[in-house]
Parts: C-alpha cells; sequence; structure tokens
C-alpha cells in the first residue's frame, strides 16, 4: 500500500483526494488537536490551597542601602615637635582614657624645663634678699639714718624680686606643659581606625605649624556607630526621625541589628540620576561586630499594625482575577458578578446606590432580552453600565455578541467594576471556602507587606480563604493556549476553502468531456 493507492483483489484501488497537501494538512491538524484534547483530560486537577483568617503584625517599611560610619571620629595630634620614639598603638587597637598613644623625643623640652625650673630657683632666693633688704631699710628709714631715696630703691628691689619670681614661675609652667605634651594619651575610649605615622616620623606642632600640624591618629568610639543610607526621593517622605530600623550587613547575612532613624539630611545626593536623600541610623555596637565601611540594607518601619486580621496577599483578588479563576474553583464568573454587587450595595445601604444599581439592571435586562432576539447585536453593547464594566477589566468578555450570558449579569458586573476595588479605595475579593465549596466574599483591605494584607472588614478570625495565586497563573495560561489553538484552527479553517475548491477544479477538469 502506497500513499495513494491500495491493493486488494488485484485491483488497486487510488484515493484521490490525498493528493492535495492542504487537505493532508488539514487533516493532520484536526488529528493532533484531538490528541491535545485527550492529553489535557488526562492532566491532573489544579489543588486550590487555604490559609485561615489569623491576627499577626504587618509592618511597611522602606528599604535603602548604606554604609556603616563612627559617630564621632577624633584625629589625634600633638602640641610639641620632634621625633616619635615610641608608639604602642596600631589600627584596631582599642584604648582607655589615659592610655599612652605616642611619645615624643623629649629630650629638648626636658633642658628647657630644668632651665626654667633653675631660674625659678634663683628667682626666689632674690626675692627672698630682697625681703629681708627691703624690712632693713624701714627699720633705718624709722631710725633716720637712710634716706627716703634709699628706702624707695629698697621697695622697687623687692617688687622686681617678686615680680622675676611670677615670670620664673610661668615659665616653668609652659615648660612642664611641653614637657607633658610629648607624652600623647588616649582623649578618650575608643579604637585606632587610621594610624598615617610610625615610630621614627618627625612630626610638627598642631598649635605653631601653619599647617595645622600632623595628624598622629585617628580613633573612634566604635561602641555606638550610624549607618548612613540613601533613601530614594519617593520614600523619603514617609522616613521620619524616631523611627525604628532594621540593618542587615553583608559580613552578617543571618543577623539583625536594630537601630533608630536619628536624622534625615536635607540636602539630596544625586547619583546616577537618581535623586536620593541621606538618612543616618544610629546603632548600638557593644560586642564591635560592625566595622567602619561595611556595607549593608536598612528596612524601616513607615508604618505598622499589631494584632490586626490579616490574610495571604495571595488570597486578595480583584474582580478581573475572579473573573479569570472562578471556573478553577468551580464557580460561574456572573454568579460572582451578583454576589459581588449584591454585597457592594447592602454595605452601601444609599437609596441612591440602590436606585443606581436597579436601573442598570433593567436597563440591562431589556438589552439581554433585545440580544437574545437578535443575534447580530451585543446584548449590552449599548448599555452604559455594561460599557463601564468592561472597561472595568471583565465585561468585554460576556457582552460579547450572541452570548448567552443574561445582561443582568452583566450589568451588575458592571456595577462592582464601579465599585470602590476599581477605584482603588481598597475594596477586593477573596473567596471563603464553606463545605469544600468557594463562595466570593467583598472585603476592605488595609496596608500589605507583600506577603501578608490586613483587613479591616469582610472576615471574620478563622476563616478558611483559597489561596488563589496559583488559580490564576493556571487560568491565564490555559486561556493563552485556548487563543491560540483557535487562532490555528481559525486559519486552518480559512486556507481549506480555496484549496478544496482548486482541488475540485482540478477533479473536474480531469473528468472533461474530452476525457
Amino acid at each position: 500500500m502506497t500513499a495513494t493507492s491500495m491493493k486488494g483483489n488485484g485491483r488497486v484501488m487510488r484515493l484521490p483526494f490525498l493528493r492535495y497537501p492542504l487537505l493532508r494538512l488539514f487533516l493532520t491538524a484536526i488529528v493532533a488537536v484531538m490528541a491535545l484534547g485527550c492529553a489535557k483530560k488526562k492532566e491532573t486537577a489544579l489543588v486550590i490551597e487555604t490559609a485561615p483568617v489569623e491576627r499577626r503584625s504587618i509592618v511597611l517599611s522602606a528599604q535603602a542601602n548604606g554604609v556603616v560610619d563612627p559617630i564621632t571620629i577624633i584625629e589625634v595630634k600633638s602640641r610639641a615637635s620632634g621625633q616619635i620614639t615610641n608608639m604602642p598603638v596600631d589600627v584596631g587597637s582599642v584604648v582607655n582614657r589615659g592610655d599612652l598613644l605616642v611619645q615624643i623625643d623629649a629630650r629638648d623640652v626636658q633642658s628647657r624645663y630644668n632651665q626654667a625650673a633653675a631660674e625659678l630657683n634663683s628667682s626666689n632666693v632674690a626675692r627672698t634678699v630682697a625681703v629681708s633688704q627691703r624690712a632693713r631699710s624701714q627699720e633705718l628709714y624709722r631710725q633716720q639714718i637712710i634716706t627716703a631715696q634709699e628706702m624707695e630703691a629698697a621697695t622697687l628691689g623687692f617688687a622686681n624680686a617678686d615680680a622675676a619670681v611670677v615670670r620664673a614661675r610661668a615659665a616653668v609652667d609652659i615648660a612642664r606643659q611641653q614637657l607633658q605634651d610629648a607624652t600623647i594619651t588616649a582623649p578618650t575610649a575608643g579604637t585606632v581606625i587610621e594610624r598615617p605615622v610610625s615610630e621614627g616620623t618627625v612630626i610638627t606642632s598642631a598649635t605653631s605649624s601653619a599647617s595645622g600640624g600632623t595628624t598622629i591618629l585617628k580613633m573612634a568610639d566604635l561602641s555606638k556607630v550610624r549607618m548612613r543610607a540613601m533613601v530614594n526621593e519617593t520614600d523619603i517622605g514617609n522616613v521620619l526621625p524616631g523611627q525604628l530600623a532594621t540593618v542587615t550587613v553583608d559580613a552578617f547575612p543571618n543577623r539583625r541589628f536594630q537601630g533608630v532613624v536619628e536624622k534625615v539630611e536635607p540636602q539630596a545626593v544625586v547619583l546616577q540620576s537618581v535623586t536620593m536623600f541621606p538618612v543616618l541610623v544610629s546603632l548600638t555596637n557593644l560586642d564591635g561586630a560592625l566595622k567602619p565601611g561595611m556595607n549593608g540594607e536598612v528596612i524601616m518601619e513607615v508604618v505598622r499594625r499589631d494584632n490586626v486580621l490579616a490574610i495571604p496577599s495571595e488570597a486578595v483578588r480583584t474582580m478581573r482575577d475572579a473573573a479569570t479563576v472562578a471556573p478553577a474553583l468551580g464557580l460561574n464568573p456572573d454568579s460572582i458578578q451578583s454576589a459581588v454587587r449584591g454585597s457592594f450595595a447592602s454595605r452601601r445601604g444609599g437609596q441612591a446606590g440602590g436606585r443606581v444599581a436597579s436601573g442598570d439592571t433593567a436597563a440591562g435586562a431589556r438589552r439581554g432580552r433585545r440580544a437574545v432576539g437578535d443575534s447580530g447585536r451585543a446584548g449590552a453593547g449599548n448599555n452604559p453600565a455594561a460599557r463601564r464594566f468592561a472597561s472595568g477589566g471583565f465585561g468585554g468578555a460576556t457582552g460579547q455578541a450572541g452570548s448567552a450570558v443574561p445582561a443582568t449579569s452583566q450589568a451588575g458586573g458592571g456595577a462592582a467594576g464601579q465599585g470602590p476595588s476599581g477605584r482603588g479605595s481598597g475594596m477586593q475579593i477573596a473567596f471563603v471556602k464553606k463545605e469544600e465549596k468557594y463562595a466570593p466574599r467583598p472585603i476592605r483591605t488595609g496596608i500589605s507587606d507583600f506577603e501578608y494584607t490586613e483587613v479591616m472588614s469582610g472576615l471574620e478570625l478563622g476563616e478558611q480563604v483559597a489561596l488563589v495565586g496559583v488559580a490564576v497563573l493556571q487560568a491565564q495560561r490555559d486561556a493563552q493556549q485556548a487563543r491560540i489553538s483557535a487562532a490555528r484552527s481559525t486559519g486552518l479553517q480559512q486556507a481549506t476553502p480555496p484549496a478544496a475548491g482548486a482541488a475540485g477544479g482540478g477533479g473536474g477538469g480531469g473528468r472533461g468531456p474530452g476525457r
């Protein structure tokens, strides 16, 4: 047997329709679609997980990257000049107040101190002599042995000797201070973070040098540090001093450091065409784990809700998602619209809202009857409520011409589409599970941390809600595959008639009168 003939009883039976490639392609496509349908029937049904409505804390935060910096850096300089003879500390050394940092060669200042001390001793002796001389002069002057001029000279000698003692004492104090300046001790407790000089370096005085003197080392108290984080300008309005913050550094990815927002700097910084604001977060670092220069991430608490009803964010859906996931939950999208519309109307309770809803429903019903009578027109195409609902995201699927969905459902869906959820005021939908069945429930939501969402109304503690995130993705994938299959089938159907006509024409030519 070949592709075009079959032998039987000594005769050859020809299959002329297999001679046409397009017809063979069409038959092959039909077989493939049937095989795909059989394979889909064998797929495992989608499992919908549930989660309880429970109380928890939800925190809305702002994130930023930053660098650890010391709060205060002290530059240690010397008021004495000379060569460093001893430097017992190095970078990373932890020192207490008064510990030796640097010893400078003190031979010159020691000599000046000794000279000043000797002059002070001489001045003290001269003053003692001047005191005795003045006392004798006073006695002789009372006896009128010496003149008044000699008495004045003795008094002046005593004053000069007393002034010399004062000058000598000041010189000794200065020399003693210079001698003490040659020994540099820690001004406060901290850690040495930089040491630009070493033993043998000749340094200049910070008080006498025009350059400000030589920086011997830098130290900082690392028991308290700060994280300098760059916050995007879109989030800076929610960051205020005093807010709690959590810091994670790359060196300790599994450890959380608690801090407080200390200050928001007013001057913006532009980094790679992005406007940032520096935010300083104070951290306690008693164990010294945080080092200056460490990179990390700061999470600042903007809003916090404690002990509130919450459900997984995967269980919160919009009307568009509800219509998409309804078949996976065994629900009719139109029944979801009607139920949600009724819940909205009962909650809002306004007479005006009830009149608008009933008017839309009646109009939708009349137009639905016209759609049933005339399938060439859209049943809800002229319904303003249906048009609004379609623009909201899921009226288009139910408002097509020839649809069997009642127009009242479309109108109801339009009302729901224009409800609070459509205007972004916090009204969403959750599917509550009761006795192996799911029922749509409109809920009002609060803040969300992308994992859990606050439920302000619509649900009660302990109720089970469906996690429909996976179902939505599955439904979207199935819808996309259905559209692709429909497009392929439409293309084959459009291509088949011309091919069949051409084949018929050829066959007719083969059977013409000339034969």
